[in-house]
């Protein structure tokens, strides 16, 4: 999979605009932690391509009202900020990748979980 990141995303000033394609979000709890973590990753159309997308926090404000598959993001609205964001273009996106960043990103207390 070969897959390209833009200096402006890098540098954080680019919003990723679009439809949710894809989506996994987990809410993990810890007995030895004080808060819940939730994990949310997101494949989201774009006019760019492909941009695979991760949210980690535990701020549980949030956990409600985190986007699911379908719904039409604008970063500047959204209300969280991505840690983790990839730009696949189109015709290199395929299910595989969707199932490798979910393999390598998905995170819940005691480590990676699919």
């Amino acid at each position: 999979m070969t897959t390209t990141t833009t200096e402006a995303t890098k540098a954080g000033s680019t919003a990723i605009r679009g439809k949710i394609i894809e989506a996994e979000v987990k809410v993990s709890v810890d007995a030895t932690k004080p808060l819940p973590l939730a994990c949310a990753l997101y494949a989201i159309e774009s006019a760019d391509g492909i941009w695979l997308c991760g949210y980690y926090g535990a701020n549980r404000s949030v956990f409600d009202n985190l986007p699911q598959k379908g719904a039409e993001v604008d970063e500047t609205r959204l209300g969280i900020a991505f840690h983790i964001r990839r730009l696949v273009p189109r015709e290199e996106y395929q299910s595989a990748s969707w199932e490798e960043f979910k393999k390598a990103n998905l995170l819940t207390y005691g480590g990676h979980k699919e």
